[in-house]
């Protein structure tokens, strides 16, 4: 067992290895192995793209306009504007139905949709009507499909609130980030936390348990105090109209403005790791159900589909200006420059900036990523890999504990890491399959 995957024993030496940035040699193997498709070959190579057999199937529909950009936001790509985003429907309605007029992904059934950006709910009413309704005329959407229409609760009226409940969508996800009015204005933010919990309640009242309605929570913003995380925050959401939750520890993007403020106002590692325990025991101790290492539901509504199987291998055809996808064994990146979406949607193409062709032991991540995402980690699932050394090693530092089974739970401190450990065991399992 190379020592590089061993883990430190003593906490602040351990909390110091998995913050590098680094800290997972070899866990980025997979993408330096995957080979680039040459820029001519691209239309010819998704004309042959075709669904996975055994793989759930995923339409990622994308909508890059914010009415503003947010301090710690590093995907704003473009102002909402009216003319903007009518040309951008019409165009995307026109993706839509080439894809289903090649009739590759229209007979399977599509287990999850979700429209992302961006903001999806700057769409108008009309809209958001006429682009749903173009995934439920054109694809076979399964019965039980979650259909996520992600935005901001500020000016998601009732009126595109009900185009979308209408049209089909099953599940709204916003980006709330904190319930604190002060720091939400200092991110750009407009709603207060009164203003957002009443417009939850409302929107619950018009879809009753037809849609799951989720929020997105930071912790380790600048001004919130670890007790302001847990009493106005987490408490908050369990006092709420929400069915789930996603508890995220704060992403700073090298630029933008937040960045310098994080250089002084910023949580240690120690202090994210303590907040996460918290917020999850807290959930716990009032009965919500754990449902990957950093989201969680109230009840059966809250499903989790999209976020899980987007990890772990799942076929997702993408739609929009800039939308990914992975569809067998080829990643997929359209392009994100505006102009040069709508000219290729013009031309009939799909609008594709690259694609990647993964190794063939690329589905190895995809179930360490299944296990690991749920809070397990089964070693028989991994047979010809010598990884005792590793097994014990990971549980006196604390990152996970032993099950009469056989297998292992990931701790608290190992879900906040979950994807450091990820990377360190893909790396460990592809260096010579954990040998010694």
């Amino acid at each position: 067992m190379n020592d590089l995957f061993l883990l430190p024993e003593e906490r602040t030496a351990l909390l110091r290895r998995l913050s590098e940035k680094r800290a997972a040699p070899h866990g980025d193997m997979l993408s330096l192995l995957s080979q680039p498709t040459p820029p001519e070959a691209l239309q010819r190579v998704w004309a042959e793209t075709a669904p996975t057999e055994g793989q759930p199937l995923i339409l990622y529909v994308h909508v890059p306009f914010c009415i503003s950009r947010c301090a710690f936001c590093g995907f704003y790509a473009h102002r909402t504007d009216d003319a903007a985003l009518e040309a951008y429907t019409r165009r995307l309605l026109r993706e839509i139905e080439r894809e289903a007029g090649r009739g590759a992904f229209t007979e399977k059934p599509v287990d999850v949709v979700y429209f992302g950006g961006g903001t999806p709910t700057a769409l108008s009413a009309d809209q958001l009507r006429r682009v749903i309704g173009a995934i439920y005329r054109h694809f076979n959407v399964a019965p039980d499909v979650e259909f996520t229409v992600e935005g901001r609760i500020h000016g998601f009226d009732d009126e595109r609130v009900r185009a979308c409940l209408e049209s089909g969508a099953t599940r709204f996800s916003f980006g709330v980030q904190s319930f604190q009015t002060a720091l939400r204005r200092s991110l750009g933010r407009r709603d207060s936390r009164e203003e957002i919990l009443a417009r939850l309640e409302t929107i619950k009242a018009i879809c009753g348990d037809k849609v799951a309605l989720v929020a997105d929570l930071i912790y380790g913003l600048p001004g919130q105090t670890q007790e302001q995380w847990l009493e106005e925050n987490v408490k908050t959401v369990h006092a709420s109209a929400l069915d789930g939750v996603d508890l995220y520890s704060l992403k700073v993007f090298p630029g933008l403005p937040l960045a310098k403020r994080m250089e002084t106002e910023g949580w240690s590692e120690e202090e994210r790791a303590a907040r996460h325990a918290a917020a999850c025991d807290w959930l716990a101790a009032q009965g919500w159900r754990q449902l990957s290492c950093t989201h969680w539901g109230r009840n059966a509504l809250e499903r989790n589909r999209y976020n899980h199987w987007a990890k772990t291998g799942a076929d997702i055809v993408p739609f929009g200006c800039g939308a990914g996808g992975f569809v067998g064994d080829r990643s997929f990146m359209q392009t994100g420059d505006l102009a040069a979406w709508g000219r290729m949607v013009d031309a009939d193409e799909k609008p594709l900036a690259s694609a990647l062709l993964k190794p063939a032991n690329h589905r190895l991540r995809a179930r360490l990523a299944d296990q690991l995402e749920r809070g397990v980690f089964d070693p028989d699932d991994f047979p010809g890999a010598d990884l005792s050394p590793l097994l014990e090693n990971w549980e006196r530092a604390g990152v996970w504990v032993s099950l009469p089974d056989g297998g292992y739970r990931l701790t608290r401190l190992g879900e906040y890491y979950e994807t450091k450990l990820a990377a360190l065991l893909t790396g460990c399992l592809l260096s010579g399959m954990g040998g010694r």
